[in-house]
């Protein structure tokens, strides 16, 4: 089985160069619209280990989920009907909060503490974001301040909608960095395991573009892929001494199973039915396993639950450090 060419990952490779406009960051909530009857609790998804999606050896891919987040894509900035917007908000504090108080900006030149740039927490950040979907928090990033962010997803679908949606006048990522123009480069149906092994092999045009990423994020992803671990661990081979991981999933547990498929999928109807598999869930101590294995460098730096507030049917979240039983964000430092 042949590895992917550098060809394909170059014709499904398109750059974005925009102005970051910071004074606008815009997030958004909403839910998504779905009706079913309650079906079989434990019964596993359609979805196969044995599904591929290229013929590659370096595959981490179910075919029918990215089939099944292909068919989201021309809603994926709906707030009526993306559940990820409402929660975009409190996943970009977490990591804009971990970065100040692990990374920093480091000691700001005279000039530099007179610009407006500098103040961005996430300024400088050279930023690689795990499975994109149609880019909500690939431009959060880069509104941030990012002075380059990588949009990667195995849909090639849903990377198209992050592209137009990049260019899109209302939601344009516009707006001044420090060294100029922010970047955002959108890649389309890759893995991570496929990316990392081209990344590190071959030359890209610009040297800087080799550099490996001070911040890697992963968030709503592992519970979608058949081998997680490998997710994981390619994801940390970019990452930068001192770079940070952050990985967010839905936790195995009957809380979880009850809020985010009974009730969620099957009496709500906020989620598609199908969205999700409870035995695809993991708790945070499965996630550090999978990040330590044969990774003495990582540690742990943060973990927060993410939780729905009453009334919630309006999809408002909130960060609660001591409630990880649904939803969770964890961070993992490269030393």
């Amino acid at each position: 089985m042949a590895m992917v060419t550098a060809a394909r990952l170059k014709n499904s490779h398109v750059t974005v160069r925009a102005h970051c406009n910071t004074s606008s960051l815009r997030l958004f909530c909403g839910r998504l619209d779905g009706r079913s009857r309650i079906k079989s609790a434990f019964a596993r998804s359609s979805s196969s280990i044995s599904d591929k999606y290229v013929n590659n050896e370096q595959s981490n891919a179910s075919q029918s989920e990215v089939n099944k987040f292909s068919s989201f894509a021309s809603n994926w900035w709906d707030s009526r009907s993306n559940p990820l917007v409402g929660m975009n908000p409190i996943r970009v504090k977490f990591i804009r909060d971990v970065v100040h108080d692990y990374q920093g900006n480091g000691t700001p030149s005279e000039e530099s503490q007179r610009s407006t740039c500098h103040q961005l927490p996430l300024h400088n950040k050279n930023i690689l974001d795990i499975g994109c979907g149609g880019g909500l928090l690939t431009e959060s990033l880069c509104r941030l301040g990012a002075s380059r962010v990588v949009g990667l997803d195995a849909s090639a679908k849903v990377v198209d909608v992050a592209k137009v949606h990049s260019f899109h006048e209302s939601s344009r990522v516009a707006g001044l960095n420090c060294s100029g123009l922010t970047t955002i480069d959108y890649v389309g149906g890759v893995t991570v395991e496929e990316f990392a092994t081209k990344w590190r092999s071959e030359p890209q045009p610009n040297e800087s573009q080799n550099e490996l990423f001070d911040v890697i994020t992963a968030l709503e992803v592992v519970e979608h892929v058949p081998n997680p671990s490998s997710l994981l661990q390619a994801a940390i081979s970019l990452l930068k001494p001192s770079g940070i991981l952050f990985v967010s999933t839905i936790n195995r547990t009957m809380k979880s199973y009850g809020m985010a498929i009974v009730a969620a999928e099957y009496i709500s109807g906020k989620v598609p039915v199908g969205t999700h598999n409870w035995e695809q869930f993991f708790s945070p101590k499965e996630i550090e396993t999978m990040i330590h294995a044969g990774n003495s460098s990582m540690r742990n730096v943060s973990l927060s639950g993410m939780v729905l507030r009453p009334p919630f049917i309006n999809m408002q979240w909130s960060l609660n450090p001591s409630d990880t039983d649904i939803n969770w964000i964890g961070a993992y430092q490269k030393e």
